[in-house]
């Protein structure tokens, strides 16, 4: 289906307003772009990137991605795939000491696919007793809480069940497989190359970054409460950046797709392969597929203590929307913002 740029552009400004009238100003809010052939044609920023001496939210502001964070790390892995460095049929049991205890083979597909059968280690945390749920949970604990859950759920391959561990144990294999931290493979192969300055996987999110919003929930008395990022972990998160990054983003990713077609990064991490996987599984290489209105869409998104992010393309189109924002409860789902843009019949 050809797309009606002013009919999307009017479906967004509908959209934007609504928000506006739904958000108060002077709190925390969102920053949004729709993108069409690398350039943005729209953007908008509302409400505050801090409430308590209030910043507003502009493009250059860092807001927390969570597991939109999930696509960098798959692209870095199907980089060392295509560069011959590994197999995605590879067992990685040997190089990973977390999964020392597992009594089946776990390959580099299963991980990248959430078809492992490895139990999420924000689970396994939860469970555990004697701490506050505001207790900052490090990769180091990420990985001890992983090797002492011992074996695997169900057989790999088998069935699709999303686990953080797994984006926590290929940020594992990226470091041991190059020797060096994940902040620095990220910066060198996409984020220094592609002028993404403001853009970076943070081992600790209590460092200082400039021009950094916090994350807000609203209180039973009506008052703002500011949310903590409490994972010290990277790989299944970690990963800061702004609106105007993810539009330059988008705009190397596009130039990728165009130039190299089936050995581009958006087409590395969105192909099928059943050998990881059910039939017709949605989630491919750290990023998902869905089909909406006669077109293929490619996104990945995260939401984690007040913070949420959505990267949605029509990659035939050359459109994306980057959606973030730093309030408890905003809808940044791909299905919402689809329909939002190209809303069905009925």
């Amino acid at each position: 289906m050809t797309l009606d740029v002013q009919h999307t552009l009017d479906r967004f400004d509908t959209c934007v307003a609504s928000l506006r009238d739904k958000h108060d100003p002077q709190g925390p809010g969102f920053s949004i772009a729709l993108t069409l052939n690398g350039q943005a044609i729209r953007t908008a920023c509302h409400g505050q990137a801090l409430t308590d001496w209030p910043q507003p939210l502009t493009g250059d502001t860092r807001l927390y991605l969570a597991s939109e964070s999930k696509f960098w790390v798959a692209a870095l892995v199907m980089d060392a795939v295509a560069a011959g460095r590994v197999a995605l049929d590879a067992d990685v049991r040997p190089a990973l000491p977390a999964l020392a205890d597992c009594t089946q083979p776990v390959r580099l597909g299963h991980l990248l696919r959430h078809t492992s059968g490895v139990d999420d280690y924000l689970y396994l945390w939860h469970l555990q007793l004697g701490h506050d749920e505001d207790d900052l949970v490090t990769q180091e604990q990420a990985l001890a809480l992983i090797r002492r859950a011992g074996d695997l759920d169900f057989e790999p391959g088998t069935r699709h069940d999303y686990s953080n561990s797994n984006y926590v144990l290929l940020a594992d294999w990226l470091e041991r497989d190059t020797g060096r931290p994940l902040s620095e493979i990220a910066r060198d192969r996409f984020f220094a190359p592609w002028g993404l300055s403001n853009t970076s996987f943070e081992r600790d999110p209590r460092r200082v970054l400039s021009r950094r919003a916090r994350s807000y929930q609203r209180a039973a008395s009506g008052d703002w409460r500011e949310l903590p990022v409490n994972l010290a972990t990277w790989g299944d998160g970690g990963m800061w950046s702004t609106l105007d990054d993810l539009v330059c983003a988008e705009a190397n990713l596009l130039d990728d797709w165009r130039r190299h077609g089936t050995n581009a990064v958006l087409a590395r991490c969105s192909g099928d392969d059943p050998r990881f996987g059910p039939a017709d599984l949605p989630y491919a290489f750290g990023i998902e597929s869905m089909a909406h209105d006669h077109r293929r869409l490619l996104f990945h998104g995260g939401g984690f203590a007040g913070f949420s992010s959505l990267v949605l393309r029509s990659i035939e189109d050359g459109l994306s929307l980057i959606v973030l924002a730093n309030v408890e409860g905003f809808d940044a789902s791909a299905k919402t913002w689809a329909e939002r843009l190209w809303p069905t019949a009925g």
